[in-house]
């Protein structure tokens, strides 16, 4: 019974903790709203638009398809490189979002879209030079620790998957019918309004459960007395899971901690991309029964790839 009820329960605590933290539930969901506000709306919603429009047309897709040999070979679809693209440029979840309007567009079926969303729905370089390095790490070079990992181990991922639970992926040569721009403008307009929208409501949901294991950690760590190496490390590996940008924010701002176990955090949690990232690919992917459990699983590999991979990097480079 307790089971089947699990989900109501939850729901009627977080009220009760809603009611008896206040302060603690505004102060998220304002922090919340800035990340949205500074960090999503200003680069994902341009390039929803724009990658929705694209996607209406035959072109992308007849380019790719010049390039599929490429692509069968390496990534097992002719139109893997979509939304690894789209995502490389607008990071998550651009990639899940890009992938839910090409099964919409009949142009990839539900196994497909599985398949893809396990390695293409990635962070963007522009998140992990700019906001990470440049700002956080306050050294811009740092990037290559981050990204070369990141990028190279979601296409190690994808062998991972070909490997071991041979998809048989349908091929599609469908042509979508004639449209106008007016009428892709519009569409795209009102799909990424509605993405960007979803997204922002689960990021404001999980930087209010952030901000209360915030005050948790905080309590607990002046009650066991951890010293303040170990404090920021599980601090950040703890709300990271939750919510990437306040976790590397924190790692990143330690004085405690070294530059290269920094960097190695870091990776696990932008290939990871936490439980807010998560939620959100699992809110916009409408138009297909999103595999959440492989797809969860799927991250946590390639998180501890991108940190075996950063670790060679500190070897070899």
């Amino acid at each position: 019974m307790f089971r089947r009820n699990f989900i109501p329960i939850l729901i009627l605590l977080l009220i009760c903790f809603f009611i008896l933290k206040p302060a603690t539930v505004s102060e998220g969901a304002f922090n919340g709203l800035k990340i949205w506000i500074n960090n999503i709306i200003p680069y994902l919603f341009p390039m929803s638009v724009l990658s929705n429009i694209l996607l209406k047309y035959n072109f992308i897709y007849r380019a790719f398809e010049r390039f599929s040999f490429i692509s069968d070979k390496v990534l097992k679809n002719k139109y893997a490189m979509i939304p690894y693209f789209i995502s490389f440029v607008s990071g998550y979840p651009s990639g899940a979002m890009t992938i839910n309007t090409m099964l919409e567009n009949k142009r990839i079926n539900e196994m497909e879209a599985n398949y893809l969303i396990s390695f293409t729905n990635n962070c963007s370089f522009q998140f992990i030079a700019g906001a990470i390095s440049f700002s956080m790490l306050n050294d811009f070079n740092l990037f290559k620790y981050i990204a070369a990992p990141h990028f190279i181990g979601a296409i190690i991922i994808s062998f991972f998957i070909k490997n071991n639970t041979h998809y048989s992926i349908k091929r599609n040569n469908v042509r979508q019918a004639q449209i106008t721009f007016h009428q892709a403008f519009s569409l795209s307009i009102y799909k990424s309004v509605t993405g960007i929208l979803t997204v922002g409501v689960v990021i404001v949901i999980f930087s209010v459960f952030s901000n209360f294991f915030n005050d948790v950690l905080t309590s607990l760590s002046d009650t066991i007395h951890l010293s303040p190496y170990i404090k920021d490390i599980v601090y950040s590996l703890i709300v990271g899971s939750l919510e990437l940008t306040n976790g590397c924010s924190i790692i990143s701002s330690s004085s405690y901690v070294p530059l290269e176990l920094k960097l190695i955090i870091i990776n696990f949690l932008v290939s990871f991309s936490g439980m807010s990232v998560i939620f959100q690919t699992f809110a916009v992917t409408d138009k297909f029964e999103l595999d959440l459990k492989n797809y969860v699983a799927y991250k946590f590999i390639l998180g501890v790839i991108s940190v075996l991979i950063c670790i060679l990097m500190f070897v070899f480079i």
